[in-house]
């Protein structure tokens, strides 16, 4: 009972936003809650995908999300071997200071300074490298509890036949905690899909924008245009929405490596 009560509070603003996108402004001011079942508008959907640019801002969120999520899920697995292994002194206060990474808020305005001080101000390459530290203090405890429970003797075998350490994280590591780098790369999409404070920050060049500041400046120049402000929003979830559906098995599978290994 309550997890059904739980799913209905967060599912009623999601099926409300999309009700939204499909009604008139007319009927969204005389009846607000009552589905347009008569006189729906796909056409906003349309409408806001010409007035917003939602075409470019989504070509620039998926290059930012996927090129920042996949440079943290490579240096997630970089070091969780060895702190998984205990391949190096301080393993265990590696791990228990990247895991406070968890619980750290993200500081913007020193990472602005850094921006402005290393050129990666306004800039792609600058915006996708500031995004990839966000995504690697969940990918190494994941993936650190995934390595742990596969068998070292796979590691000496390894070696023993002649694979070099990266052919080994490769051909051997990378299949066995697959779930695991799989929810590092899409929490670390997800990360930078949502980001609205970044673009805010670290971007000025309106064909830079990914499409969270892209929206917001689409709200500032039509506050009134409510219903297609839903539609916008519809399409920048609908491609997140997708991908976690696609992918639902595979988390069901690296959270339960998690938890059973803490």
């Amino acid at each position: 009972m309550a997890g059904a009560l739980i799913v209905l509070l967060f599912l009623l603003p999601v099926l409300y936003v999309v009700m939204l996108a499909f009604e008139s402004p007319a009927h969204f001011l005389r009846s607000p809650l009552i589905p347009p079942i008569a006189s729906p508008r796909p056409g906003n959907f349309r409408s806001a995908w010409a007035q917003a640019g939602l075409g470019v801002e989504l070509a620039n969120t998926a290059l930012y999300s996927i090129l920042a999520a996949g440079l943290a899920t490579v240096l997630a697995l970089l070091i969780a071997f060895p702190v998984g292994r205990r391949l190096m002194r301080g393993a265990g206060l590696i791990y228990s200071s990247v895991a406070v990474g968890l619980f750290l808020p993200l500081a913007i305005i020193p990472l602005f300074v850094e921006a402005r001080y290393l050129d990666l101000w306004n800039n792609r390459i600058g915006y996708i490298v500031l995004h990839v530290e966000p995504g690697i203090p969940l990918g190494v405890v994941l993936l650190t509890a995934a390595i742990a429970s596969v068998p070292k003797e796979l590691d000496e075998a390894a070696f023993m036949d002649g694979a070099g350490y990266l052919r080994y994280l490769w051909s051997v590591m990378v299949p066995l905690v697959r779930p695991g780098l799989l929810i590092t790369f899409l929490y670390g999409l997800l990360g930078v899909w949502n980001d609205i404070i970044g673009p805010v920050v670290l971007l000025a060049n309106p064909n830079l924008f990914p499409i969270t500041r892209g929206i917001y400046q689409f709200y500032g120049a039509n506050e009134r245009e409510r219903t297609l402000l839903a539609a916008a929003i519809v399409v920048a979830s609908l491609p997140l929405v997708v991908l976690f559906a696609a992918t639902q098995r595979q988390l069901i599978q690296a959270t339960a490596v998690g938890a059973v290994k803490a």
